[in-house]
């Protein structure tokens, strides 16, 4: 197929990297990244950043671990796209999300956000995911994973489904840097 017949889009989902527990009387919205979290998110962002098809543009959720994550991310980036941030990720569900990422322009497009919305946004938009990325899916969608959707068309038609050609967490990033270095 010629890479150049049609307009392909690609949607990264990153989930916010592990967050410290709320201290009395803080908002969950407000809780930051634990050591864990940030540790995690250098992880996410170094892998990001050797990827051939980088984000053009990032829209986040302004809870305090998603903009943390994003900041983290992005600074492994040599030029970090423009971020959108949107109070509505943190509280809407996976129609909201695809709905948000439908009506997009820019690709590939990073999205960052909470579970249990990133998990389910994931399934719906892979609709083939029957091999090694779709595996790791069905082990859930860990703090700091990053799923990579491929489609056909644009992202306007991203609810027909597309391919999950990549799924990374910090664990599987951490085994795979040990390979490497062992």
């Amino acid at each position: 197929m010629d890479k150049n017949a049609s307009a392909s889009a690609i949607v990264y989902l990153l989930r916010h990297a592990h967050s410290a527990w709320a201290r009395p009387g803080q908002r969950d919205f407000d809780r930051p990244l634990d050591e864990r979290g940030i540790e995690d998110a250098r992880i996410v962002g170094n892998a990001l950043s050797k990827r051939d098809k980088l984000p053009q543009a990032v829209l986040c959720s302004t809870a305090a671990r998603c903009r943390q994550t994003c900041d983290i991310v992005l600074s492994y980036l040599t030029n970090p796209p423009p971020v959108e941030n949107i109070d509505a990720l943190y509280s809407n569900d996976y129609r909201y999300y695809v709905d948000l990422l439908s009506r997009q322009t820019a690709s590939p497009v990073m999205l960052i956000g909470h579970n249990p919305m990133m998990e389910d946004t994931a399934r719906a938009l892979s609709a083939t995911a029957r091999d090694r990325p779709g595996e790791r899916l069905q082990k859930g969608f860990p703090t700091a994973g990053l799923a990579m959707i491929e489609f056909d068309g644009s992202l306007a038609s991203i609810d027909e489904g597309g391919h999950l050609s990549e799924f990374l967490s910090p664990k599987r990033l951490r085994k795979l840097a040990q390979r490497v270095d062992g």
